[in-house]
């Protein structure tokens, strides 16, 4: 063997430590990704829920306190729970599948990322139940897709809640478009949100903004990291979290939080400019 194919291979005996290395950092981080975002729901005696559905049966006011229990035991917020009043046996519906047991499975999509799908305790992949109120501009948010241990999740907004339309930036090489609201039931952490005080016609103005303008934008994972976050002009690319931002920032309402340049799903998350309308899983 001579001295350049010694060299060589060299060269590709490297080339396999690094990528194994790596696999196995990445794979070590994609399980401490698992482990960190899931916890049992919060439960309490059967008493104290009934005391609180009664109240919901009765059409009497409820506190601050019985909308975090109702949220606690179902994963509804204040707007679906008021969607449901009239409905109370739906809200128990919703907590009995809420507290059910359930785990979910890890699929990688693609060189980096990791998509989580929830099954039931048999591991066979199922859904959760259909949003109990959905509308025209809401956000969705998911916490179940992550890369090298980074729990990024995902974005969208609805354009058509009577179809179960949805508007996202997706993924390198793919420009923004519609999607399917079905393709939001599988994921074990998931969340609708909507802004707070607002009404139906700027969530439809909203919603058609996004339909007309923001159609067929290049991906790209800086979006607005280094062009800011002015909405003069639409952007030439986006990414998931800046695409949901800048259509809502076009009318006035900033939903990040922490005044940086660069969004993400979590930040939307924790806007104080919205409110939850329905979780599964819990997300922090």
């Amino acid at each position: 063997m001579n001295k350049k194919q010694r060299r060589y291979l060299k060269f590709v005996l490297w080339c396999l430590i690094i990528a194994v290395a790596f696999k196995a950092v990445d794979f070590g981080l994609s399980e401490i990704a698992d482990l960190s975002a899931y916890s049992n729901a919060v439960s309490v005696s059967d008493e104290v829920w009934e005391q609180t559905y009664l109240k919901i049966v009765n059409g009497e006011d409820l506190s601050d306190y019985d909308y975090s229990l109702i949220l606690s035991q179902t994963g509804l917020g204040r707007p679906a729970v008021e969607s449901l009043s009239d409905n109370p046996e739906k809200i128990e519906e919703y907590r009995e599948y809420y507290l059910s047991d359930k785990s979910c499975e890890c699929v990688r999509e693609g060189v980096f990322a990791c998509h989580e799908y929830i099954a039931d305790s048999d591991g066979n992949a199922i859904k959760n139940p259909p949003f109990a109120d959905i509308q025209n501009g809401d956000v969705i948010i998911t916490l179940s897709i992550h890369s090298l241990g980074w729990r990024h999740g995902h974005a969208a907004i609805v354009v058509d809640a009577e179809n179960g339309v949805t508007a996202q930036a997706v993924m390198f090489g793919k420009k923004s478009a519609k999607g399917s609201l079905e393709e939001w039931y599988g994921y074990p952490l998931v969340a609708v949100l909507r802004a707070k005080d607002i009404d139906s016609e700027t969530q439809n103005e909203i919603a058609q903004f996004v339909s007309d303008n923001l159609i067929g934008i290049d991906y790209s994972l800086t979006a607005g990291l280094f062009s800011g976050r002015s909405t003069d002009e639409i952007p030439s690319t986006t990414q998931c979290a800046h695409y949901v931002w800048y259509a809502y920032r076009c009318f006035g309402i900033d939903i990040s939080t922490n005044g940086g340049k660069f969004v993400t799903p979590k930040e939307i998350l924790n806007s104080d400019k919205l409110e939850i309308v329905q979780i599964y899983g819990l997300l922090r």
